[in-house]
């Protein structure tokens, strides 16, 4: 792998010793072994393109512990801080294991809907027939990590539409000492099939810890796969997920990501999304939203790959930021030579709420076919001044305009959620967040 790295991570052989357990199999033997060799020489260091505006030096220094053998976190109930979806079946994990007490019955799932855990997908499968490492490559370094420790996580298939909504709740804990944690979500399709996934990511104050998800999605012929990720972790939390999907012939993956941090996160984000556009007529969405405050760190990265013809992808990244925060936005499409007739766009916008928050954004467009429409955007600003006092000068008092304003600016990357009630819980979690930082 042609990048830079810090001199070691805290994942050594003790760790690994102890990190849990899935059933091996010859195939995920020989996977595990091909990514220990891909971070055998550490994490991204700052001189690697697409982590320098992500450090990881802080974390390298961390001494964690699987979460597995955490002996002091004992979660009971879901935090009150996570939405109500109605309708949803519950699935709940707690450091990345499924936790069935905590769950929705999974016998309640929607007819023509398979929810498993990950060691039993892999105990059941005949050689390759589970997806686990087929669509998210080695060479990612998050996921070579993930996958040599990975010791949890679900597989879910859709083979028909499914009306019922799947929120999965993961939840992070640390006791006396950090912990780090490494689950692996498969979502899978057949032809045809249509499902939606919500999840929020939220974390129990404490000890810092260590989330490092990674999700593989196959949306197959003409299927839909739409996925929508709220993180609310607070305090010193690390959480750097990873989602790659590979979308075929007039599929249609619908995704949008949440980052919420307020005046006490200290905590670093990466969400990173890969979509590979396989088949003609497929269409992309990929967008999301983020509002900071404290010392939070929040990085988006996005990477679509259009490799066929007739194909569309759509972007649209707004962020709110306050105090000391730090937002990243990195987004590169790629037009493979036979991409004739692409469309794609893409637009990052941030707010600044103080003079104290920074902002690194680098759109990129990589272009080898000629038929193509495509175009990015970026800017930055503060509040509109003249807004404000139009506003304050009917009445509304300076608190309330500035918080319609920054509701207003984020709602359009929020509009960009299909389904209906998820758009308006995700839209009732950026009011909460105004709420708490004492604009509304």
């Amino acid at each position: 792998m042609a990048t830079s790295f810090i001199t070691a991570h805290p994942f050594g052989d003790a760790y690994a010793a102890h990190a849990g357990a899935l059933p091996a199999t010859p195939w995920l033997q020989s996977l595990r072994s091909f990514a220990r060799g891909e971070i055998a020489g550490g994490l991204p260091g700052p001189k690697a393109e697409e982590w320098r505006f992500t450090p990881l030096t802080h974390l390298a220094k961390i001494d964690f512990i699987p979460a597995a053998t955490a002996d002091d976190v004992d979660v009971t109930v879901v935090p009150l801080g996570v939405p109500q979806i109605p309708g949803a079946l519950r699935v709940v994990m707690v450091n990345g294991v499924y936790r069935a007490d905590l769950s929705d019955p999974v016998a309640d799932a929607a007819d023509g809907l398979s929810i498993q855990t990950l060691s039993d997908a892999i105990a059941s499968s005949k050689d390759r027939e589970c997806p686990v490492g087929r669509i998210a490559p080695l060479s990612l370094p998050m996921v070579a990590l993930n996958t040599v420790f990975m010791g949890g996580g679900l597989a879910i298939t859709a083979e028909r539409a499914v009306a019922r909504t799947v929120h999965i709740i993961s939840i992070g804990a640390a006791g006396s000492r950090p912990v780090a944690f490494h689950p692996r979500i498969v979502i899978a399709t057949e032809p045809g099939a249509a499902v939606n996934i919500v999840e929020t990511h939220v974390g129990l104050p404490g000890q810092p810890f260590f989330a490092n998800p990674v999700t593989e999605i196959v949306v197959a012929p003409d299927a839909t796969v739409r996925r929508s990720v709220a993180v609310i972790e607070e305090g010193d939390a690390y959480h750097l997920a990873t989602t790659v999907a590979a979308v075929a012939a007039r599929g249609t993956f619908q995704a949008f990501h949440l980052g919420l941090g307020g005046h006490t996160a200290e905590g670093t984000v990466r969400q990173e999304i890969h979509a590979a556009i396989n088949g003609e007529g497929a269409n992309v969405n990929v967008s999301g939203a983020y509002a900071l405050a404290g010392t939070m760190h929040h990085d988006f990265t996005t990477v679509i790959n259009h490799r066929a013809a007739g194909s569309a992808s759509r972007q649209i990244f707004k962020g709110a930021l306050d105090d000391k925060s730090h937002g990243v936005y990195q987004g590169r499409i790629r037009v493979a030579p036979d991409a004739q007739k692409t469309d794609a766009r893409q637009v990052h916008k941030a707010l600044f709420l103080a003079q104290g928050p920074a902002v690194d954004c680098k759109p990129e467009l990589e272009i080898d076919a000629d038929d193509v429409q495509c175009a990015h955007g970026a800017a930055t600003g503060a509040l509109d001044a003249d807004q404000l006092f139009y506003m304050t000068a009917r009445g509304i008092d300076p608190e309330t305009a500035r918080a319609l304003l920054v509701e207003g600016f984020l709602t359009e990357a929020i509009a960009e959620i299909g389904d209906e009630v998820v758009r308006g819980v995700f839209g009732g979690l950026l009011a909460s967040w105004l709420q708490r930082r004492g604009a509304s």
